[in-house]
């Protein structure tokens, strides 16, 4: 195949509970954003983290619940390289602050989970994107029908977890930037020199491969292309996987001369690599990269003032990016020329991002500019917020945004447009979506999937639920029902609806429309699907197709028709407006009953022998009158981590930007 899709303990357990405060938080009166920094880490170990890798986004769970990451849980490891390496440089900037012998600790048992990470991919220098434990289909991930080939089993000492490959630019450029945070501030001897022979390993790959992460298979990984290579003998081959780019530009028969930013991703790993090894390998191939590229022109930087048509366009994970690798760059480099050049690119980002209240850009920022000022000791700052354009500005959006930061991590509906105190941003984003003219605060956005500071500030709605278009209860057991939804999934329930169960796996990716529950056997149920009509005799955990003649007779539910809901006295429809009205006489006179409601729109109703069950984009409700309603959890919810708090926090407290 061809080249890929082209792109970017016990006892530390129980010392950790100590030291975390397994007891209650205290009483007196301290800094509340410390004592945020202090829950938020205690959830993020005891849901989040896997043999010192960080698992973004795991089921919802309450406070104090211990998980176990295997291939029964659903917990997403696919960009756990990322959030780790950031995570870990969040602890190297704790342990300088506090200088508390745990945090160091933790860091070891993470620098332990990266080289995990990389030793059981059985290649040396290559990571993996993430691992879990066990043996067979990893729950949620490569089940129903998913493609499954970048899931791996691991050999030797490593045969009982199973990792997932294609990494990166962004999973390696991460892991390179928590390496280098965590060995300049918390990192013992053992640990730098444990450090330097990951980080060596890491970079021989790389450079070994033309500055390309090569997966087991030989081929380049899907954003696996982290800088240009400045052997002119691989122009040829620049010009060929970059065409179609080129030929936007007009620029498929010119010279090739790519700008130094193209290498963005490249530069501060060599320089990270050079600092941690001390080898001349990685600052002479800098040096190259830079001769070769520097005074070209840059075709990348866009010229333009701040404007709402720019700022639809922004690709807010790639600034997080940029971000990181300027950090470092600037930090290590010392040529007078290239840190202006490095400098410009920093106030190029901060203007389109300073009002946006994204903590880790300000701190980042106030950091490199106007030029790098290492604290006189953590804590104490020489940041000149006053010299940066927007600093002091951005700086308090900065920390009210931790203020607002939710405790509650869980992944809700939020549906934002249909405010009309919001106003919009004319141009839509790069998928298509409304989006706000101003920043949401963080603690109204939906939040974004894993890291706050790469999402978009601007986006109105997220994680809205499917609607669920047909229900179904066994003939003689109550407790046995199913629903399926608008996602074309199909669910049942065997204890009343207290939890639920997926059943639409075995149906191998048919879409599920419609169903019929059998009037005579209570496991039997006919589904109705966009690759015909099936039948299982066991609830749903396998099927056949069902033969010609033999389907029963679908009914498509008409929710604008009244229904008659439970006792008789009440009447129940959605009306134009898609609001749930009731009618206390058969529809003469009615109104909007969703009281309670996360989000006041109704798409199904259903009035069945359990009561009223309507569902929106909101969720699935439950109420007997249409007064009291109840969420039915219908659906898993998840929930993530914080380490992106966490990274922030204690970034600002190293640069003295937040007074404890």
């Amino acid at each position: 195949m061809a080249l890929k899709r082209l792109g970017f303990c016990a006892m530390w357990l129980a010392f950790m509970a100590a030291m975390l405060g397994a007891a209650p938080m205290p009483k007196k009166k301290s800094d509340p954003l410390l004592e945020k920094a202090k829950y938020l880490q205690r959830d993020l170990i005891d849901k989040h983290l896997l043999e010192g890798l960080y698992v973004s986004i795991v089921p919802a769970t309450p406070p104090g619940t211990k998980l176990q990451h295997t291939t029964d849980g659903p917990g997403n490891v696919l960009h756990a390289g990322v959030w780790t390496g950031r995570y870990l440089a969040g602890v190297g900037y704790q342990y300088a602050v506090t200088k508390d012998p745990w945090v160091r600790q933790h860091g070891g048992e993470i620098l332990r989970g990266l080289r995990k990470l990389q030793e059981v991919t059985g290649k040396p220098g290559l990571l993996a994107r993430g691992f879990v434990k066990g043996h067979g289909p990893v729950a949620g991930w490569e089940t129903g029908g998913n493609d499954s080939k970048e899931w791996h089993q691991g050999q030797g000492k490593y045969k009982d977890y199973r990792w997932y490959g294609d990494v990166s630019v962004d999973n390696f450029n991460a892991v390179l930037y928590g390496y280098a945070v965590y060995y300049d501030l918390a990192a013992d001897a053992a640990q730098k020199k444990f450090i330097a022979y990951d980080v060596d390993r890491l970079m021989t790959h790389l450079l070994d491969n033309h500055c390309r992460i090569v997966d087991v298979d030989g081929e380049v990984t899907t954003w696996g292309h982290v800088g240009i290579d400045p052997d002119p003998a691989r122009d040829e081959y620049y010009k060929k996987l970059y065409a179609n780019i080129l030929a936007r530009a007009n620029l498929q028969d010119a010279p090739w001369r790519p700008p130094l930013r193209a290498s963005l991703m490249l530069l501060p790993d060599l320089l990270i690599a050079y600092h941690i090894t001390g080898k001349p390998r990685y600052r002479d191939f800098y040096q190259r990269v830079v001769a070769r590229f520097k005074d070209n022109p840059d075709v990348m930087r866009d010229p333009r003032p701040f404007s709402l048509e720019r700022l639809a366009r922004v690709n807010h994970s790639s600034e997080g990016q940029a971000y990181e690798a300027l950090y470092n760059l600037i930090r290590y480099e010392r040529d007078p020329d290239l840190l202006k050049l490095y400098r410009q690119w920093v106030l190029d980002l901060w203007e389109m991002n300073w009002m946006e209240g994204n903590a880790l850009f300000a701190f980042m920022t106030l950091a490199l500019l106007p030029e790098y000022r290492a604290p006189v000791k953590p804590g104490v700052s020489r940041a000149t917020p006053h010299k940066v354009p927007h600093g002091q500005e951005g700086l308090r959006l900065a920390i009210q945004t931790l203020r607002l930061y939710p405790y509650d991590r869980v992944l809700r509906p939020v549906m934002n447009s249909r405010r009309k105190d919001i106003e919009l941003n004319p141009y839509a984003d790069r998928f298509g979506s409304k989006q706000s003219a101003k920043p949401l605060p963080i603690n109204q956005r939906p939040h974004d999937n894993e890291y706050a500071w790469k999402g978009n500030p601007y986006l109105l709605d997220g994680w809205l639920k499917p609607t669920v278009t047909q229900i179904q209860f066994a003939c003689d057991d109550p407790q046995v029902w199913w629903f399926c939804d608008s996602a074309g999934r199909l669910y049942m329930t065997r204890d009343d609806g207290k939890t639920w169960r997926d059943m639409s796996l075995g149906l191998m990716g048919a879409r599920v429309h419609n169903i019929v529950a059998s009037k005579t056997r209570t496991f039997v149920l006919y589904a109705q699907t966009d690759q015909g009509v099936f039948l299982t005799r066991d609830g749903g955990m396998s099927w056949r197709p069902v033969p010609t003649g033999e389907a029963p007779t679908f009914e498509t539910p008409n929710f604008k028709e009244w229904q008659r809901g439970p006792g008789g006295n009440l009447s129940y429809k959605i009306n134009d407006a898609n609001e749930l009205v009731r009618s206390p006489d058969g529809g003469i006179t009615y109104a909007p009953c969703m009281r309670g409601w996360r989000i006041p729109l109704a798409h199904s109703v259903f009035c069945t022998p359990r009561g009223v069950i309507a569902s929106g984009p909101g969720g699935c409700y439950l109420s007997k009158d249409g007064e009291k309603w109840t969420e039915l959890k219908l659906w898993q919810e998840y929930e993530t981590g914080a380490a992106d708090f966490l990274h922030a926090y204690w970034m600002g407290r190293y640069y003295g930007l937040l007074e404890r």
